[in-house]
């Protein structure tokens, strides 16, 4: 009988390391990223004149402006007198929108318009409003644009190149920068804060609806297309069916965004609450300007839980 062969030896775990090859050595890439990071550092908090020693001395200011706004003064909120309602109508015919001879129906329209929305609650509602308005605004614009601005989805490479320079170059710009500018053009008010609102969230909406659109499923849009349909049919059908709950998720993400950007916006005279907090810091009202403050993180709040509610039932 033949005799059969050994068995190959298999090669010990010993001897496996030694013919493994030799890992790279990244430890001095690690030092010389590690004293890069603390060099740009070091230069970063050198430029912003970083003291925390000045912070520290300055720490009686601050305890004496927190001593000026407690307690927080609510009283231009529950008091009816800071209403400043017409007398010739009085609150209630103000309020109720009843009947009213043409005269009066002007008085009332003037306190609406005007009045109401100098008082901290017409400036919170003013703030709602502008964030509301300018992101549907914002949405509306940005939804095509985000098909010229994804790379699967636009029309030519040079349509996907002019979009996303002009979308960056918009981007750019700071909001308190197109406000100025706004009420330069239209003047004080809500108008020119929804106005830099809706610019600045149109790029920034159309910027992410487009990358969305580029991490569709591409297997989708292929079966559409091979039953005949056109390009409006696939971008109906394959595309806008994948990005819905996201264009949901990010509108409501925004619209919480423009409520604080709105109340900034309104440091520069562009209405809601923002001009109503810098009025009361002007003027010295600290204790007034803590109750804004305090409204202000109430709102946002509030704005928060609801956006986070309506995403749960709609994603």
């Amino acid at each position: 009988m033949a005799k059969s062969l050994p068995p190959t030896a298999e090669p010990s775990g010993t001897q496996v390391l030694r013919l493994a090859p030799t890992p790279p050595d990244h430890r001095v890439r690690w030092i010389v990223s590690v004293l890069m990071a603390v060099l740009v550092l070091g230069w970063a908090f050198s430029g912003a004149r970083f003291q925390p020693r000045e912070l520290y001395e300055g720490r009686a200011a601050i305890l004496d402006m927190f001593q000026r706004m407690m307690p927080p003064d609510f009283s231009q909120v529950t008091s009816i007198a800071a209403y400043n309602f017409p007398p010739e109508i009085g609150a209630t015919d103000t309020l109720i929108p009843v009947p009213l001879s043409p005269g009066l129906s002007e008085v009332r329209h003037r306190w609406w318009e005007n009045t109401f929305p100098q008082t901290i609650v017409g400036g919170t509602i003013q703030t709602i409003q502008i964030a509301l308005a300018g992101t549907f605004l914002a949405l509306v614009m940005a939804f095509p644009l985000s098909f010229l601005a994804a790379r699967n989805t636009t029309p030519h490479q040079g349509v996907y190149l002019a979009v996303r320079s002009v979308l960056n170059f918009l981007r750019s710009i700071p909001d308190l920068a197109l406000g100025l500018m706004f009420i330069s053009a239209v003047g004080l008010g809500a108008f020119a804060g929804t106005l830099a609102v809706t610019v600045s969230t149109t790029t920034i909406l159309a910027k992410l609806i487009s990358e969305k659109i580029e991490g569709i499923d591409g297997g989708v849009v292929e079966a559409l297309q091979t039953t005949g349909a056109n390009h409006a049919q696939v971008l109906m059908w394959a595309v806008v069916p994948q990005i819905l709950p996201d264009i949901v998720g990010l509108f409501l993400y925004r619209f919480e965004s423009n409520i604080r950007a709105a109340a900034v916006l309104g440091l520069i005279g562009a209405g809601g609450i923002g001009q109503l907090m810098n009025n009361a810091f002007r003027q010295f009202q600290y204790r007034e300007a803590a109750a804004i403050v305090l409204v202000l993180i109430v709102l946002v709040m509030t704005v928060d839980f609801f956006s986070a509610r309506v995403r749960k039932l709609t994603i």
